[in-house]
């Protein structure tokens, strides 16, 4: 549960659903920050539970740790075009609403919004892609999230 406090290092591991050397392995290479306090009362946060599900799914996305490590204060937008993919690939599973007449012929060149797929790039900006095209990978929406940050002086 967000913010419920601390916890060790064995509790972070379990909520998080790695072993407990993937999180020691996690703050030696510096993929998530160091606990809190030293020795016996040494913590983690909700905070470091969000770095290392962040870096997990990163790295299930087949992004280099060395990336990772690299781009930590990006994780959040990766993470967030991520979930958008996983969530476009089960609306793809779903069958189509039938094409109403009315609307127009699909192949004059320009998006009808309303059959799109949104996914968040930065603050303000959205990429558009037609239902009916196939999506670039995860590691792919990421490095473009990354790019467009970048040309809108968000990174």
């Amino acid at each position: 549960m967000a913010g419920s406090g601390t916890y060790t290092a064995e509790t972070l591991a379990f909520r998080a659903g790695v072993p407990l050397r993937t999180v020691r392995f996690y703050v030696q290479e510096k993929l998530i920050d160091p606990p809190l306090g030293r020795g016996r009362g040494a913590h983690f946060t909700d905070h470091h539970l969000a770095q290392l599900q962040q870096a997990r799914t990163l790295q299930n996305a087949g992004f280099s740790l060395g990336d990772i490590r690299e781009r930590r204060g990006d994780l959040t937008i990766g993470l967030r075009a991520m979930e958008r993919y996983d969530a476009m690939r089960r609306h793809w599973r779903e069958p189509s609403a039938p094409r109403d007449p009315d609307e127009g012929d699909p192949d004059d060149g320009d998006l009808d919004v309303a059959d799109c797929f949104r996914i968040p790039m930065a603050d303000g900006v959205e990429l558009l892609v037609a239902n009916d095209r196939p999506l670039p990978s995860p590691r792919q929406l990421v490095e473009i999230a990354l790019h467009i940050r970048k040309a809108f002086g968000q990174g």
